[in-house]
């Protein structure tokens, strides 16, 4: 049996402190954030034109064009923040972070209080997306496609590159404040995968951790921040109550006993130690950053370096197949989708080898055997890992498809004057390989549509002289979207080739 350790003797009668006196607080933030971001939507729905969107993915339109908009604006104001007093815009203001917490509460009020998943290399996952999509864009536009044209012209088919910045402007107004947000079918998932699944399997705030580009720049430089939780030595009795309260699950006792502060990067301020604190040991006071102490926090894994590996490399092969999968699936999705897949496969390289394995209260294996819990935990791991088979098949054949495609190089004028056969050969083998990428229904392997192919298809079947099938499908696309410019274009295409589109194929 063991016994908690008493509280210091000289502290008989400490104050205790008010209880989620910060959580309440913080949950009216949070609250507000997503309130505000409702009435921002709607007003723009009723105005027509608004106040621009204050989201941190438009700081990389700002990279791109040199457009300053207001989502730059706040994810520069961010880091200054951040830098200054720690994460707080991630503990009091994200409104990922509000989707977290609840979603965390709600398992709470189910009896289940997720474990925290730590991992080395997914760890760095946030700070490689950050990285891609603030810096790289610059990159390539200054220092990658300048020596590739002087010295592999080739390779430039592989990139595309931002154009060159003419100049800097404001823009603090918007006429479409969903432009580029994902459709409703995909928003709901989206939701589902980053609050609920990032949360159960990975720990509270598991997207935060894994898969937040933003977090990326705000985590290192939060470790420059002179802000921090710092504790009072006389009044602690280190009963480790402000670990239990921590959402990060940061081990606040042992980081406080050995540092006198949290120097954890992961640390977002949310206070919740600080309410759990019974003899108020600890306050938010000015000490030395973690960048300019010799000592650090030690890090504890659950992996082995080799299954680390093994992790991170499904992790890289599920978001190169996932991400703009049927031109829908963001990269913020596909980035949890990445996490999540590495980490089920770890609990499947631990099922294998283990005679017994639970996972949260869940027993899969006991003696060798599995449960019933453990085969349909099985059967749901196999179909998971099909489906990301599945999508990586599809990226593979669009790919072979898309270079076959290029070797088309065929004008609309010489449609009319004949095609060389030898053009008419790669559009064959080229349209053979986009059928195999059309949904299942019309004898392909994907399970919807991806909005390039049919156009592509068309196309195709007009260098190889087939007006029939190019005007058909046509029409088809044309029905299935009736106010996309790009497939009105198409049809007008075709019917200055081939002529009008027939009565029976007319939508």
């Amino acid at each position: 049996m063991s016994v908690s350790a008493p509280a210091p003797q000289h502290l008989p009668n400490a104050p205790a402190a008010p209880a989620r006196r910060f959580r309440r607080w913080r949950v009216a933030t949070l609250i507000a954030v997503n309130v505000a971001i409702v009435a921002h939507l709607l007003h723009g729905w009723w105005a027509g034109e608004t106040f621009g969107r204050v989201v941190f993915a438009d700081a990389k339109a700002t990279l791109e064009s040199g457009v300053i908009n207001p989502g730059f604006l706040l994810f520069a104001l961010a880091l200054l923040v951040t830098a200054s007093f720690g994460r707080f815009f991630c503990g009091w203001a994200c409104h990922m972070a509000a989707l977290q917490d609840l979603c965390a509460w709600l398992l709470q009020r189910i009896g289940i209080r997720p474990r925290l998943f730590r991992s080395r290399l997914l760890g760095y996952v946030p700070l490689l997306l950050a990285l891609y999509l603030f810096v790289w864009p610059s990159v390539e536009r200054s220092i990658v496609v300048p020596l590739l044209a002087r010295g592999w012209p080739s390779a430039l088919a592989w990139f595309d590159p931002p154009p060159p910045i003419g100049g800097w402007s404001l823009q603090w107004t918007s006429t479409d404040l969903w432009a580029g947000m994902p459709e409703l079918w995909v928003a709901i998932p989206f939701l589902l995968v980053c609050g609920f699944a990032t949360v159960y399997f990975l720990g509270a705030r598991g997207l935060c951790r894994y898969g937040c580009p933003y977090g990326g720049f705000l985590r290192p430089v939060e470790q420059v921040a002179p802000l921090r939780i710092v504790v009072d030595p006389d009044r602690c009795d280190h009963c480790a109550l402000c670990t239990a309260a921590c959402g990060m699950q940061i081990r606040v006792h042992e980081q406080t006993r050995e540092h006198g502060a949290v120097l954890d990067a992961d640390c977002m301020r949310t206070l919740d130690c600080i309410d759990a604190c019974p003899h108020q040991a600890l306050s938010l006071r000015v000490a030395t950053p973690p960048l300019w102490r010799e000592a650090q926090p030690a890090a504890t894994y659950d992996l082995r370096l080799r299954d680390e590996w093994l992790i991170a490399i499904v992790a890289l092969l599920t978001l190169l197949a996932t991400r703009g999968l049927y031109a829908r699936i963001p990269l913020l999705l596909a980035a949890t989708l990445a996490v999540l897949a590495g980490f089920l496969t770890w609990q499947a390289l631990q099922l294998a080898r283990r005679p017994d394995w639970r996972f949260r209260r869940l027993v899969l294996r006991r003696g060798g055997r599995l449960s019933g819990i453990g085969r349909g935990a099985v059967a749901l791991l196999l179909l998971f890992g099909l489906l990301l088979a599945q999508s990586a098949l599809l990226r593979l054949t669009l790919w072979r498809a898309a270079q076959l495609d290029a070797q088309v190089t065929v004008g609309f004028d010489a449609l009319a004057a004949g095609v060389d056969p030898a053009q008419r050969a790669s559009a064959a083998a080229a349209a053979r390989w986009y059928r195999l990428a059309q949904p299942l229904g019309d004898g392909g392997l994907a399970l919807a549509t991806t909005p390039e192919v049919p156009l592509r298809l068309a196309w195709l079947e007009l260098v190889q002289g087939d007006c029939a099938a190019a005007t058909a499908r046509l029409a088809r696309e044309r029905k299935r979207l009736p106010d996309d410019a790009v497939v009105r274009d198409a049809v007008e295409l075709a019917a200055a080739l081939c002529g009008p589109l027939s009565p029976r194929s007319r939508p």
